[in-house]
């Protein structure tokens, strides 16, 4: 299990979408349920919006990481960019090397 910072969304019950903001949390990942790694623009623009976490600084990327555990899919945003963070899932797996 690898841990990263998560991007949480803070919603407030009948709140309206545009007022919701997001904090960080932690989140442990089991890397052999990932099936999907890729980055997140979209979160740069609530960065900008100031609707995250005052810790966050604009040079920081994002990155959504889709799991299967037992068929139920879930997808966490991490604050990372894909290559590192798709690195650190794969860092303890041999690769087979083609040739």
């Amino acid at each position: 299990m690898i841990k990263f910072v998560e991007v949480v969304h803070e919603a407030e019950f009948n709140s309206h979408p545009a007022a919701s903001s997001y904090s960080l949390g932690e989140v442990w990942i089991n890397e052999e349920t990932v099936i999907k790694v890729r980055n997140v623009p979209n979160y740069k623009q609530l960065l900008r919006a100031g609707r995250t976490s005052p810790e966050l600084e604009q040079n920081h990327h994002f990155t959504s990481i889709t799991l299967n555990n037992c068929g139920i899919m879930e997808t966490h945003v991490v604050v990372g960019e894909a290559d590192i963070v798709a690195a650190k899932l794969n860092r303890n797996k041999k690769q087979l090397l083609k040739g």
